[in-house]
């Protein structure tokens, strides 16, 4: 009995290790992307001279939420940068928009956040206020197309060793 038992149990682990190793393709998936051809979309070259501090409710990732305001406020063509300091758990997240002050207003851009994605993100507490001449140059200089994101190198997780799958299989037939 007992060693009906361990042989079934070594034919549910043998059987389970060939399933999840011949389960995984070794073979990449191949994602083919469409594009138009001729049709470039143009850089607008903004001029920031105005910085608004605005905190912003509804963001559940600084990915996709962060990705699609800055989207919208980019197409604009009045809004340089706009960094976020987003933390998880955090209700209200704040984020930092370098725009031209004389091609759109504060009011319209607190509009425009409360619109994207049917009405998904709340504006909170804000503030603007002028950009010195170092901080315009420096705006400039990025152009406008690297944001930055910061990452914790202490947050990282560690590595994950695996048993050896020769040694494992010889045990479980023994």
């Amino acid at each position: 009995m007992i060693f009906q038992f361990k042989r079934m149990r070594s034919i549910l682990y043998v059987s389970a290790l060939t399933t999840l190793l011949f389960s995984c393709s070794s073979e990449p998936e191949v994602v083919h992307l469409r594009t138009v051809k001729g049709q470039k979309k143009e850089t607008v070259k903004v001029n920031a001279n105005r910085m608004l501090t605005v905190e912003i409710g509804g963001m559940s990732c600084e990915m996709a939420c962060g990705g699609s305001i800055r989207t919208n406020l980019k197409e604009t063509g009045a809004v340089d940068r706009v960094q976020f300091d987003f933390e998880d758990g955090r209700e209200i997240q704040t984020a930092f928009i370098s725009y031209d002050g004389k091609k759109i207003s504060d009011d319209e851009m607190l509009k425009l956040i409360q619109t994207i994605n049917e009405k998904q993100f709340t504006t909170h507490k804000h503030s603007s206020e002028a950009l010195t001449a170092s901080e315009e140059a420096n705006s400039s200089d990025k152009g406008g197309s690297n944001e930055t994101s910061k990452v914790d190198v202490s947050e990282v997780a560690p590595s994950i060793e695996l048993p050896n799958l020769f040694d494992l299989l010889k045990n479980l037939v023994q």
